[in-house]
């Protein structure tokens, strides 16, 4: 087969992106870039699923199932926040739209790429990218958002620079796959560390998040759904695999380590957003709080002691997990911060959701389905992605770590739910916008979240081609 065929969707993105940016010359309809860009997506989407898999590029861009899956995710990431950015855009649609092509394409790189260079490039391709969509609107809220961002994001990358250089300087090489019997060195002991608080920036986690609560709450609604999902996610599937090639595994210090920063980070997400008042910064802490979620599948690989099923088994659930609650998270935190664009003003508290059931019943219901799956109650996706993932702490006998994982979502539900009675107990108080845009994604993401509790057949295919 020629390679070039794999690459169909980037090249297919980065071409589509030109095309709107020509167009624009023209034309600055706003629904006219969002249809294009959404086909856009939905065509690379297609030829994501099409695309012949268990292919390799001269050893360095690798395409597997569970690859695949991971940029459907990204994808989708993206697609959630086309149609309502339309109610948040003030002005030039073509660069915008053609950005978030440009940034898929990046995304699709960082899934398939196990060169440290690729990878690097590709992902500061997108946060670059990230960067001009946090400030789009110029707005004083915007500006200051994106200029901590950029300071912040700046920070991550020369830590990342560092830790890379020392990685080759341990390795001799900078692909992943090339990566055999290496043991740890103090030149790539250190280069773990920066890399560490390179993507710790990046992955809002703690101590390195209170950017993530400004940029969120001073961005765009559809801006913050991203940088919340699509652009974490890509962070956090970036570091796994460089986490899970690059470096000896079954390390109890690492182990203990990433147990203990996820314990700091959902913690701490979880008991300043109990304080907030301020809607979009609740849901900003929530974002570090799943994030402390996410990265137990750290700890999860690292795990060198005795597991109550095989290894290879125990190191399946841990990546199927991460998968399967990646893709829950995108809809359920994407839509959340979506759902902000109901609003005509930009600081949003939690009693302006007052009286929201007897204006739309069906939104109000929507959001408190999204709020209780980021809780992980029952009958939501985010449940059955929680349930995976403390069932993986289970059976590798880290009870311990799964208990406090589970306390940590009891209190999150207070949070939720006082946003919640809020919705349905409280007369109206604000004039709500009610988009159709922003309406039927929040609804439809809803839905597909409720969908995801009953996907076990989903998680079972997941498992089963859940390797890096």
């Amino acid at each position: 087969m020629n390679y070039i065929e794999y690459l169909y969707p980037v090249i297919f993105l980065g071409v589509m992106g030109f095309v709107l940016l020509a167009i624009g010359i023209r034309s600055q309809s706003k629904k006219l870039f969002a249809a294009m860009a959404m086909a856009s997506l939905a065509v690379s989407f297609i030829l994501v699923i099409i695309m012949p898999f268990n292919g390799l590029i001269y050893n360095q861009l690798k395409f597997s199932r569970f690859d695949e899956i991971f940029s459907l995710i990204l994808i989708i990431s993206v697609i959630i926040i086309v149609v309502p950015t339309m109610h948040d855009l003030k002005e030039k649609p073509d660069v915008f739209y053609a950005l978030l092509l440009f940034m898929t394409a990046s995304m699709l790189i960082i899934a398939y790429s196990y060169n440290l260079i690729v990878l690097f490039v590709s992902f500061e391709g997108l946060t670059i990218i990230t960067y001009i969509l946090a400030a789009y609107n110029k707005t004083r809220r915007n500006l200051e958002g994106a200029v901590k961002y950029l300071f912040i994001g700046v920070i991550g990358t020369s830590f990342n620079i560092f830790g890379i250089s020392l990685f080759y300087l341990s390795t001799r090489t900078f692909n992943l796959l090339n990566i055999v019997n290496i043991s740890y060195s103090r030149a790539l002991i250190l280069a773990l560390v920066f890399m560490i608080i390179g993507f710790g920036f990046k992955l809002a986690i703690f101590p390195m998040q209170q950017w993530a609560i400004d940029t969120y709450d001073g961005s765009m609604n559809s801006v913050s759904s991203f940088l919340s999902t699509g652009s974490k996610i890509a962070a956090y599937f970036l570091f796994l695999k460089v986490l899970y090639l690059g470096f000896p595994g079954y390390n109890i210090y690492i182990f203990y380590f990433f147990a203990i920063l996820s314990i700091l980070t959902m913690t701490y997400g979880n008991v300043s957003a109990l304080s907030e008042t301020n809607l979009k910064r609740m849901l900003a802490y929530s974002s570090v709080a799943q994030a402390g979620y996410l990265i137990l599948v750290y700890a999860i690989i690292s795990y060198p002691y005795h597991t109550l099923v095989s290894r290879s088994v125990f190191i399946d659930f841990g990546l199927a997990s991460a998968a399967f609650y990646s893709l829950a998270y995108i809809f359920m935190k994407g839509a959340s911060f979506i759902s902000m664009s109901i609003f005509k003003k930009d600081k949003i508290m939690i009693d302006d959701m007052a009286g929201l059931n007897k204006k739309s019943p069906l939104l109000a219901f929507s959001f408190a389905i999204l709020l209780l799956s980021l809780a992980g109650v029952p009958i939501t996706g985010g449940f059955l992605a929680k349930y995976f993932l403390f069932f993986t702490l289970i059976i590798g006998n880290i009870w311990w770590l799964a208990v406090i994982a589970i306390i940590n979502s009891v209190i999150s539900v207070f949070y939720y739910l006082r946003v919640i009675t809020y919705e349905y107990r409280r007369p109206v108080k604000e004039e709500f916008n009610l988009t159709m845009g922003v309406k039927y994604t929040v609804i439809i993401s809803a839905f597909i979240t409720i969908a995801l509790f009953f996907s076990f057949s989903l998680f079972s295919y997941i498992l089963g081609v859940a390797r890096i």
